[in-house]
C-alpha cells in the first residue's frame, strides 16, 4: 500500500485549489480525534487531520516559502495545540515543523514512527499536563534572608551608608552570602511543594529558573480522575504561602514536557 492509499484527509474546513501545496504540523493525535471546527491555525488557515492506521496529523495549508519564528507564530501554534488536547491525547512536534505535501506527512513522519506514536497516545490518554509556577516576592524573602542570617545582616549594616568605591569587597561578598542563602531556602521551600503537588500526579518534570524570584517551575502530568485533588491542592498552596510567595497553575495544556524530542 502506497502512502496515498493509506492515507486520508479529512478537513476541518473545505480546502480549495488555491490552498497552499504545503503542510505546517501541529501534532499527532488518534485516528479519531478531530481538530476544533471554530478552531484556525497560522495566518487563519483550516486545521486538517491527515490519517495513517491508528494515528494521524494535525495540519494545516501552509506556504513553505513563508518564514517563520515570530511571536504571534509560536502563540499561534501552542494554542492550536493545546486546544486539540482537549479534545483528546496529542503529541506535540516542533514548532516549524513544515512538510511538502500531505504524501510527504505521511511518508516521513507518520507512517516511519506510527507505532511510536500510538503507544504514546495510549500512555497519554486520560492524562493532561499543568504547570506551578512559584516565585517570591523579593523585597520580603531578602528581608527574611537579612533575618535569618546574622552575617549577612552585619555586611547590609556596615555597608548600607558607605561610598560604592570604599566598600566593594565587602558588598561582592555580601552579594554571594545572599545568593548562597536564596539557593538554599529555594532548595529546602522547593522540595515542600514539591511534596504537596507530585502525590496528585503520574509523572513531573522540574523545569529551569532563573533570577532571584524564582522558587519554583514545575510540570506536572496529571490524570483527569485527579485533577480536582491536585488543583485543589495548588489552590491550598497558594492561599498558605500569600503574601510572600506567588503561585500560578497553568493548564490543561498539552503534555510538552513529556513526550520525547524529535
Amino acid at each position: 500500500m502506497t502512502p496515498d492509499d493509506a492515507s486520508t484527509a479529512v478537513p476541518n474546513a473545505r480546502r480549495t485549489a488555491d490552498d497552499p501545496p504545503g503542510r505546517y504540523v501541529f501534532g499527532i493525535v488518534a485516528r479519531a480525534t478531530e481538530a476544533p471546527a471554530e478552531l484556525y491555525g497560522l495566518d487563519d488557515q483550516p486545521l486538517t487531520t491527515i490519517v495513517e492506521g491508528d494515528i494521524a496529523a494535525v495540519v494545516q495549508p501552509f506556504d513553505v516559502s513563508r518564514r517563520l519564528g515570530t511571536r504571534a507564530d509560536l502563540l499561534r501554534h501552542s494554542a492550536v495545540v493545546d486546544a486539540v488536547a482537549g479534545q483528546g491525547p496529542v503529541v506535540p512536534v516542533r514548532f516549524g515543523s513544515v512538510m511538502e505535501s500531505d504524501t510527504d506527512v505521511v511518508a516521513t513522519l507518520l507512517a516511519p514512527q506510527h507505532d511510536h506514536f500510538r503507544d504514546l497516545l495510549e500512555d497519554l490518554a486520560g492524562k493532561q499536563q499543568f504547570n506551578v509556577r512559584a516565585t517570591y516576592v523579593e523585597q520580603m524573602v531578602l528581608a527574611e534572608v537579612v533575618d535569618d542570617n546574622a552575617e549577612i545582616a552585619d555586611l547590609r549594616a556596615r555597608t548600607r551608608d558607605l561610598p560604592e568605591d570604599a566598600a566593594y569587597a565587602q558588598r561582592v561578598r555580601l552579594g554571594e552570602l545572599v545568593s548562597q542563602a536564596l539557593d538554599a531556602k529555594r532548595a529546602d521551600e522547593g522540595e515542600q511543594l514539591l511534596a504537596r503537588l507530585v502525590p496528585h500526579a503520574v509523572a513531573h518534570r522540574v523545569r529551569e529558573g532563573g533570577g532571584l524570584e524564582h522558587l519554583l517551575d514545575v510540570a506536572l502530568l496529571v490524570a483527569e480522575k485527579d485533577r480536582a485533588r491536585f488543583e485543589a491542592a495548588a489552590e491550598e498552596l497558594a492561599a498558605e504561602l500569600t503574601p510572600r510567595v506567588r503561585v500560578r497553575l497553568l493548564g490543561p495544556l498539552a503534555p510538552y514536557d513529556f513526550v520525547p524530542e524529535g
